[in-house]
């Protein structure tokens, strides 16, 4: 039995923006400095976090090794990076 190709999810231009931005892992200052969509911390931190729900996004924190330990208010001290779902997300964009 095949299984059925889930809906492609549709993502705002912010967040298509940072989950490109972030195919290796990024600290939150680098995203913030190359995003060309928006400029405005508080609205970028806004883009990472649904990207985290959607699970298109990992944080990592460089001062706890698990990765599913994330505090939000603490962004400056995470990296994010595409999960395998954000990739492939990124891949079907291009196709």
């Amino acid at each position: 039995m095949e299984r059925k190709k889930d809906k492609q999810i549709e993502l705002p231009e912010l967040e298509a923006e940072v989950l490109q931005l972030c195919l290796f892992p990024e600290s939150f200052e680098i995203i913030v400095a190359e995003c060309t969509t928006e400029k405005k911390e508080s609205v970028i931190a806004d883009a990472i976090k649904n990207l985290i729900h959607l699970k298109l996004l990992v944080a990592a924190n460089e001062e706890v090794n698990l990765a599913w330990i994330y505090d939000s208010d603490k962004m400056r001290d995470s990296t994010f990076k595409a999960t395998a779902n954000g990739v492939q997300w990124m891949e079907d964009m291009h196709a």
